[in-house]
């Protein structure tokens, strides 16, 4: 499991996610708390609704799985934009080859979430290698 984050870090998530969609922030840092990937479709709409032109925030809101990335306005520019925050966001990284995959909202929450799953046991993993120890920092 990943330390919790400290106050600094909660700090800097409000203030690098403070022009996503409302709900996006609390559901990154509940997610960097628990681990929980149940979190992470809310984490992507919000990131998304940020890129996306104001008239499409609305379809962004009514979007399902299957509404492509193109029919939200998202050019290969927001793309990458969007891929930064997502990355620092989950705290993960993603090759362009992955991104190619992702042409709809579904593909991009299903990516994410079996990304995620997969950072976390790698860390749970590590930390099971190195006697329990992921960090040498201590948060409370």
């Amino acid at each position: 499991m990943r330390p919790p984050p400290t106050e600094e870090q909660i700090n800097q998530i409000r203030r690098s996610f403070r022009r996503c969609r409302e709900g996006t922030v609390d559901a990154i840092i509940e997610l960097r708390r628990t681990g929980d990937p149940a979190l992470i479709p809310t984490i992507a709409r919000g990131i998304v609704w940020r890129y996306v032109h104001q008239d499409f925030r609305p379809i962004v809101e009514q979007a399902t799985a299957e509404t492509s990335l193109g029919s939200l306005g998202i050019d290969s520019l927001a793309m990458m934009e969007v891929v930064l925050d997502v990355q620092d966001a989950l705290d993960l990284v993603i090759e362009d080859s992955e991104l190619r995959r992702m042409q709809t909202i579904g593909d991009v929450v299903t990516f994410l979430q079996e990304r995620f799953a997969r950072g976390s046991s790698a860390g749970l993993n590590a930390a099971r290698d190195t006697g329990g120890e992921q960090s040498s920092v201590v948060s409370r």
